[in-house]
């Protein structure tokens, strides 16, 4: 492989995103720096693989040089956009800080960054040099990523039928035609970067996530108030997640990414709640538009942060009532839908609604027995417990993450879906795109507990 032509890929992907968020984030925001690329990263992926389908709908062949043209074209767009675009200086923004550090917490903050750098190392050598190994990778993603590579071009795919039915012609088929294409065109983008197929190379933006991921969490929990210390040692123990990290090793699933921009989309909804500056509500939104593109739950994983969106805007009374008569109409349109009507790629009767006890166990048993989360579930349960009585700061964030987690729950209780969970096949998996957002739940509510202790406040880029 290449290491000039991968850092070209890095670049086209980094780029145009990271100037365009530099313009975005305001200067004194608290890690504004540590936002920006986070941001940059995970944006930055979706933004890509929408070039790589502009290129194809015009009939262009997807190349790395027409892709540096389509990137520097964003870039220059971004530089040549009027000053007055840039948001204005954080008032509000700020984050803790009690003095200079003690040893010891240098040397913690030392240890956690030593631990962080020998993982990424580590899970670096396991994607780029194990072949496609991942079952999601080998069943569906990467078969679609070597077409996508071999004509240069994110050519449609149908259903099997509609494939026998125009004979193949100009069309492919697989056992999900209907899912978004954006992991497929990432495991390509890096193979027409090196101008051939690399089965490990296609695997190298999976690191580039769990970074990104911790960089987005980091920054956003010193933009919430976090001090330096409380920040790594909580981006640590999400990025330390078994579960986790076993996706980075085996690359090639989509959960990650789309785990990523959730996170992208509470966490910046989370600053918005508290500080109303609409930067942080455009990247809640754009994150969360890019969740519908990773995979077809995404689009569920939007709409939970809606009823965070609504009790910010109305309130708390009128919020409450609001979400009360959304639940029931949403319970009355789906008495209501045609059986066979689509949404976000199923129907009511592929997923036959009704009550699936068996569930609950393997439920309780992935959360808070198998060690696929260390202790996240339990400090998650501690944190609704702590909740009532921290005001109604933290009820937007909350009434997010329980909109998600209670979708989560009908997935496997109330959905033919429940043999994912019995089969221990889908349910981690499905948890895996909102764990790290339910981590940032939980600091939050530590922040507000630990708020109740005087503390010197300062802004900064630290």
């Amino acid at each position: 492989m290449s290491p000039l032509l991968l850092i070209a890929a890095l670049l086209i992907i980094w780029l145009p995103t990271g100037i365009w968020l530099e313009r975005l984030v305001p200067h004194g925001a608290a890690a504004r720096w540590y936002l920006v690329a986070g941001y940059s990263g995970l944006l930055g992926m979706i933004l890509t693989t929408l070039f790589m389908q502009l290129l194809s709908f015009l009939n262009i062949p997807i190349s790395l040089y027409n892709m540096s043209a389509v990137a520097s074209i964003i870039s220059l767009a971004a530089l040549a956009a009027p000053q007055r675009w840039r948001a204005s200086p954080v008032q509000s923004s700020t984050y803790r800080h009690r003095g200079p550090h003690t040893t010891i917490e240098q040397c913690f903050i030392a240890v956690c960054l030593a631990l962080l750098a020998s993982r990424l190392v580590a899970l670096g050598i396991e994607a780029g040099t194990r072949p496609v190994w991942s079952w999601d990778a080998k069943q569906h993603w990467t078969k679609q990523a070597k077409v996508f590579f071999e004509l240069r071009s994110a050519v449609p795919y149908v259903s099997l039928q509609q494939w026998l039915e125009l004979g193949g012609k100009d069309v492919y088929t697989n056992m999900h035609p209907n899912y978004p294409i954006a992991t497929p065109l990432l495991q390509a983008w890096t193979s027409i970067a090196l101008g051939h197929w690399h089965d490990s190379a296609v695997n190298l933006l999976w690191p580039v996530m769990w970074v990104s991921l911790g960089l987005v969490f980091f920054g956003q929990a010193r933009l919430a108030g976090a001090s330096a210390i409380v920040a790594i040692a909580a981006t640590y123990m999400v990025l330390s997640l078994p579960y986790l990290n076993i996706q980075v090793a085996l690359s090639g699933y989509a959960d990650l990414l789309l785990a990523a921009c959730y996170l992208g989309a509470i966490s910046a909804l989370y600053g918005w709640s508290q500080s109303r500056e609409h930067w942080q509500l455009i990247l809640a939104l754009v994150a969360g538009a890019c969740c519908m593109l990773i995979k077809n739950e995404g689009f569920y994983w939007f709409l939970s942060l809606f009823p965070g969106i609504l009790l910010v805007t109305v309130g708390l009374k009128k919020g409450l009532l609001s979400l009360a008569a959304l639940a029931f109409s949403l319970l009355l349109l789906i008495w209501t839908l045609p059986s066979d009507m689509a949404i976000a790629g199923h129907t009511l009767e592929k997923i036959s609604p009704g009550y699936r006890p068996d569930s609950w166990l393997p439920i309780y048993l992935s959360a808070l027995v198998h060690d696929n989360w260390h202790h996240l579930v339990y400090l998650f349960l501690t944190s609704l417990m702590i909740l009532p009585f921290l005001g109604h700061k933290q009820l937007p964030l909350a009434a997010v993450v329980l909109s998600a987690v209670c979708l989560y729950l009908a997935l496997y209780l109330l959905t033919s879906n429940a043999s994912g969970a019995v089969r221990f096949t889908s349910l981690n998996r499905v948890f895996l795109q909102l764990a790290p957002a339910i981590g940032f739940f939980t600091l939050t509510v530590y922040l507000a507990v630990d708020s109740r202790h005087p503390q010197n406040v300062q802004t900064g880029d630290g």
